[in-house]
C-alpha cells in the first residue's frame, strides 16, 4: 500500500534555532532548522568581542545573512581573516591583486541560465582539509531571484535511524571534482559559465575519502557529509551499491525540514558553516546581472569521533 504522503511517518524535527542574539547585534531566525537575519553591526569596523559573538552565532545558526554591509575586495579579505587563516580555493582564479577572494559573475546577456555551483555541496569537500566557513558578498544582486539555500546536515544526520547510523560510522565518501572541474566539463564550462575564470584541469580527477558522518570540531554535533556535487561513490562498495545508498541521504540531506533560504539584498554578507550545510544558488535571474565576493577560512580535516 502506498504510504499516505499528509501523514507519513517522520520523526520529529526538533525547533533548534532559538536566536542567539548579542549586545553587538540582533538575529532573527529564518527556520526552525537553521539560518539567521543579522542586524545592527558593522563588520569591517566590528570590535573582537563583537566577531567573536558573531562567530558564536554562526556556529549556532549554522548559516548568517548580516545585512547593511559595505566590502569590497580588500574589505572582504580582512574580514574573512578575522575568522582564521585563509582557506585554498582551487579550480578558480581569484580577482586580479586579491589571491583570496574570487568574483561570482552572471551578466545580462550570458545564452545559458546556468549559475556557478548549481548543486548542493559543501564547498571544495574534496579537499584534505576543506574550509570551515564560506563568506559570500552581494555586490551586486538582482531586484528578486538568486537566492541561496541551505541544508542543516546536523538535522538530517538526527532523523537518521539508530541502524543506520550503525551502518554509516564506519563508512568513507569517496570525493571529487572531477564533474565540475575535470577535462570532460571544458567545453561546458566555457559554453555556460562564460564570465566564471574557472581552471579545468587533470588534478580534478583525483579522489579523497572522507567520513560519512563527521564530527563539529566546535560543537562536537555530527553532521552528515556527502552532496550530490563531489560525492562520486562510497569506499568498498559497487558503484550500485553506492548509489542506493547515497541517493537517499542526498535526498534525506536536503529535506525541506531542514532548509533555510537567504534572499540576497545589496550589502549583505552572508557567512555559512561548510563543517554542517550544504548549499545551492538558485538559478531563476537569467537575464539580471549578479556580481557576488567570496572568500573562505580554513579547516581542519573532516574526522568522525566516538560518542
Amino acid at each position: 500500500m502506498t504510504a499516505n504522503p499528509f501523514f507519513s511517518a517522520k520523526p520529529p524535527t526538533a525547533r533548534s534555532n532559538a536566536p542567539r542574539s548579542s549586545a553587538h547585534f540582533t538575529a532573527r531566525p529564518l527556520t526552525g532548522a537553521l539560518g539567521a537575519d543579522i542586524t545592527g553591526i558593522d563588520v569591517a569596523t566590528a570590535s573582537d568581542a563583537a566577531i567573536a559573538d558573531l562567530r558564536a552565532a554562526l556556529v549556532h545558526h549554522q548559516v548568517l545573512a548580516i545585512r547593511g554591509q559595505s566590502l569590497d575586495p580588500a574589505g572582504m579579505e580582512r574580514v574573512a581573516l578575522r575568522f582564521g587563516a585563509f582557506g585554498q580555493d582551487p579550480y578558480v582564479r581569484p580577482l586580479p591583486g586579491f589571491t583570496n577572494v574570487l568574483r561570482l559573475l552572471k551578466t545580462a546577456d550570458e545564452a545559458h541560465p546556468n549559475v556557478f555551483g548549481e548543486a548542493w555541496h559543501s564547498d571544495w569537500s574534496f579537499l584534505d582539509t576543506p574550509p570551515a566557513f564560506t563568506l559570500l558578498y552581494g555586490h551586486d544582486v538582482p531586484d528578486w531571484g538568486g537566492d541561496t539555500m541551505f541544508a542543516s546536515q546536523i538535522r538530517a544526520c538526527e532523523a537518521l535511524s539508530p541502524a543506520m547510523v550503525r551502518l554509516l560510522e564506519p563508512l568513507k565518501a569517496v570525493h571529487s571534482a572531477r564533474r565540475g572541474y575535470g577535462p570532460a566539463s571544458r567545453e561546458a564550462v566555457a559554453d555556460r559559465l562564460p564570465n566564471m575564470d574557472i581552471v579545468v584541469s587533470e588534478t580534478a580527477m583525483a579522489t579523497r575519502l572522507h567520513p560519512v558522518i563527521r564530527t563539529h570540531p566546535e560543537t562536537g554535533a555530527r553532521a552528515l557529509y556527502v552532496s550530490p556535487a563531489y560525492t562520486i561513490g562510497l569506499d568498498g562498495f559497487t558503484d550500485g551499491e553506492a548509489e542506493a545508498l547515497l541517493g537517499y541521504l542526498f535526498q534525506l540531506s536536503v529535506d525541506p525540514r531542514f532548509t533555510c533560504r537567504v534572499r540576497w539584498e545589496q550589502g549583505t554578507l552572508t557567512i555559512w558553516d561548510n563543517r554542517s550545510v550544504l548549499h545551492l544558488p538558485v538559478g531563476d535571474y537569467h537575464g539580471a546581472r549578479r556580481e557576488m565576493y567570496r572568500a573562505t577560512v580554513a579547516g581542519d580535516e573532516p574526522v568522525l569521533m566516538p560518542v
